[in-house]
């Protein structure tokens, strides 16, 4: 496997509010075709509260995390210059300041899952 975190803040112009609607609803429908992808995640945040723990700050850094994992580098690396690769980047670019986004090569470790017993 192969995964790659991406934690980054929007674009300034863009309010939070349609910076989620464009995230869910535009650049993640283009991210799902990249081939080769097995998993697509994205972590929007939400304001801190109960239960997050004495490392909060007030308003969370950033905007949002997107994990995305291939069967393999060679994989992940198609992908991104691939065309739907390319239009992934041009919708990255209108959506995220991507001058202070962090890319972070990731070993996901599965520790506890008991996702059977989530609810939404």
């Amino acid at each position: 496997m192969h995964s790659v975190m991406f934690v980054f803040k929007r674009q300034s112009h863009l309010t939070l509010q349609e910076f989620y609607e464009h995230y869910e609803h535009v650049h993640g429908p283009i991210a799902r075709r990249l081939e080769g992808l097995i998993e697509y995640r994205q972590h929007p945040t939400r304001k801190p509260g109960l239960g997050d723990g004495a490392y909060m700050p007030q308003e969370a850094p950033y905007d949002a995390a997107s994990v995305y994992t291939f069967q393999s580098p060679e994989a992940a690396e198609k992908a991104w210059i691939s065309d739907v690769g390319k239009e992934l980047d041009i919708d990255t670019y209108k959506l995220m300041d991507t001058k202070t986004m962090i890319s972070l090569p990731i070993t996901i470790r599965e520790v506890v899952s008991n996702s059977n017993k989530l609810s939404l």
